[in-house]
Order: structure tokens, then sequence, then C-alpha cells
């Protein structure tokens, strides 16, 4: 791929792009976060990254649903949300069991989340306290203002599947299809590859639940799907040593997972989630171009195996459906400007464009103009 030329913004255009994501501050993206939790460390990245963009003004954090069944995944969700200074409500998967990661595959990677849990504060004491993932959707789903959530999936389909299933209760007279239709304006999902293949969160454990949602999510909802093949490519992460102090809970999660003395890894979780809060609206959000793109301009998901294996079907009649990739030349970018997210100060209030460009920012792809 060849290399974007890179532009500066200048003086006036920087302020411009400072006003303008101004001015998206008070338009907050509410999401809920849908995470596995436990074994690769992308999903800390992930929260790091909602929680940032929670502290800019640019996300509403509203409640994290997990979908592995170890207490120490709600539990480090808490120890990284409270990290930052934000009590955010989270739901355990049942039935909760005291599971820790061992990589039985590569023999390489190392378990991060009990440590976590119980060498951070957290505001959530136990993982038994908490409301199951459906109860939590629904009751955030309830309140929620007509078309205005954003689901971010970044791991098993299955709560996901629950939901769709889930009748009317106290909590709401409309069943969890109804509750999606009404209540999301979007749901984005990392799994799958594109146009086709298989990856583990579709098949590895519950691909009966991943058919199940791609196959009955309300067509008239927006899906966009951030495929294996899109953040299989890009490495952040790779400074963290040299950025965040020694007792913060991301490098800390990062050394012990990855090990070996190295922090990177592949940013699957922390694109779909900055892509799930900014969609591509990124100049007046952030200042800076769009990293990110459509690959499709129409067409479905579908799953073609027991599997979970998928395939893209092209359709015209079907224009809410989309796959994500790489602007050209994106890649080095991308993994900068993740970097810069993972690396700010969890006391910070304000996106890094309201003190300027940092030095990791100085080779984005900026418009002059805007």
């Amino acid at each position: 791929m060849r290399l974007i030329s890179f532009l500066i913004l200048t003086a006036e255009s920087l302020v411009r792009a400072v006003e303008a994501a101004g001015d998206s501050a008070n338009q907050r993206q509410p999401i809920i976060i849908d995470t596995d939790l436990f074994s690769d460390v992308d999903d800390v990245g992930a929260l790091a990254i909602a929680n940032v963009l929670h502290n800019y003004g640019l996300a509403d954090l509203r409640g994290i649903v997990l979908n592995t069944p170890s207490h120490y995944g709600a539990l480090a969700a808490s120890a990284l949300c409270t990290y930052y200074g934000n009590d955010v409500p989270i739901a355990a998967f049942r039935p909760i069991t005291n599971d820790t990661f061992f990589d039985s595959f590569f023999y390489l990677y190392g378990e991060y989340a009990s440590k976590l849990a119980y060498h951070w504060p957290r505001t959530l004491n136990s993982s038994t306290s908490t409301p199951t993932p459906v109860e939590l959707y629904r009751t955030i789903l309830s309140s929620a203002e007509d078309e205005s959530m954003h689901i971010i999936s970044i791991g098993l389909l299955t709560n996901l599947a629950d939901l769709l299933k889930s009748e009317a209760d106290h909590i709401s007279p409309l069943s969890g299809s109804e509750l999606a239709t009404t209540k999301v304006g979007e749901l984005i999902i990392m799994g799958g590859e594109y146009p086709s293949g298989w990856e583990y969160n579709f098949g590895g454990t519950d691909p009966e639940s991943t058919a199940y949602v791609v196959h009955h999510w309300p067509q008239s909802v927006r899906v966009t799907y951030s495929g294996s093949e899109l953040g299989g490519n890009i490495f952040s992460g790779q400074n963290l040593v040299h950025r965040l102090p020694p007792d913060s809970p991301v490098l800390s999660a990062y050394q012990w997972y990855v090990g070996r003395g190295s922090t990177a890894r592949p940013s699957w979780d922390p694109i779909t989630t900055l892509y799930g809060i900014l969609g591509l609206d990124w100049v007046s959000k952030i200042g800076i171009r769009p990293m990110l793109e459509y690959a499709n301009d129409c067409g479905y998901n579908t799953i073609t195996g027991s599997d979970g294996s998928n395939a893209w079907v092209n359709d015209t009649g079907v224009t809410n459906q989309h796959w994500l990739r790489l602007t050209d030349g994106a890649n080095h970018s991308m993994a900068a400007l993740l970097d810069d997210f993972l690396s700010c100060d969890p006391s910070s209030k304000s996106c890094f464009l309201y003190e300027g460009l940092s030095e990791n920012m100085k080779d984005m792809p900026m418009f002059p103009e805007i």
C-alpha cells in the first residue's frame, strides 16, 4: 500500500477542528459494549478507548455486558472503568465461573483479568451482584431515545441472541426484537471475515447464536461488521511502556498478556469500538480524515455453515449493512491513533485537539482546510 502524504493542520484550521470537536462533544454517542474480556487483551484496549472518549464527551458509555462466564471479566471491566473515573453498569454472564485464562493453543499469552480485578480499585464488589446481560440490555434500551443506541459487540454473540429472544417483562412491554428495532441506531460487530471466511468470535464457541443474530437482527437497523482481516493487520500498543505510568492497568494487562518484553497486539476490538463511537465522521469529532471506509455499497452478511463461517451476499435491495476496510495507506496512522488514545491520562477530560497535536499525532493524515 502506498503511503499517504501527510498534511499538518494549519493553526487556523486546527482552531476550526477544535471548535467542531467541541460542538460534537455536546452530542455524546450512547453505547453498550458487549465484550469477551477474559483472554485476548485487545478488549482492554477497546474499553480504554471507550472510557477515554466518554471522558472527552464523544461517547456515553451506558453499560458493559460480558459474554464470557468467568467472574474475573466483570471485575476487570470495573477496575478499568474505575481507573478512568467512571462508574459504569456491568452485567456478568451466567453461570458465573471461577475460570482463569490459559493459552493452551500457542502457549505464549498470559492471564491478566484476575490480576486487574484484584490489584486495582473497582466499584463492583462481586460479579454475582450484577444483573444478567439481558436484564441490563433491556433496562438500558427501554430508557434510551429511539434509534439512539449503538451496540458494540467485540466477542461472542450469545447475549445479543438472548436479547432478541427475550419477551416483554417488568422492564419493558416490548420484546427484545422490538427494543432493538425501536431503540438501536446501529449494531457494530467485530466478527467474521470479509468478503468470506471463518473467524473465532463467529465460530469458536457459539456459532448457533452467531447465526441467529446475523439472520434475525431487525432488517431496519443498520449493521456494520469489522472483520478479522481488518484489525489483524494493525498492531497497536507497541510503545505503551514509554507512554504510560507503571501503575496503569492498561499497560500491565498488555504486558501480562503479550509478554516477552512486548506490548504490541492486533487491534480488532479497539478499531471496532472507535468506529462504534465515531462512525465515519471523524473530521467534526476529532479533526482528522477518517481512516476507515465502507468496503461495499449494498448487500448483507450471511452464515454459510454450522461452524460460523460467513459470506457477503451482494444485493442492491439492502443498503444498511456494511463491512469496514482501511482507507488507502492508513495502517500505520491507525496504529498511532489508537496508541494515542490508549496512552491518555485517565484524568484528562478534553480531547488531545484541545491541547494541540501530540508528537504521535503529527504523522496523521489531516485536512489542511476544514
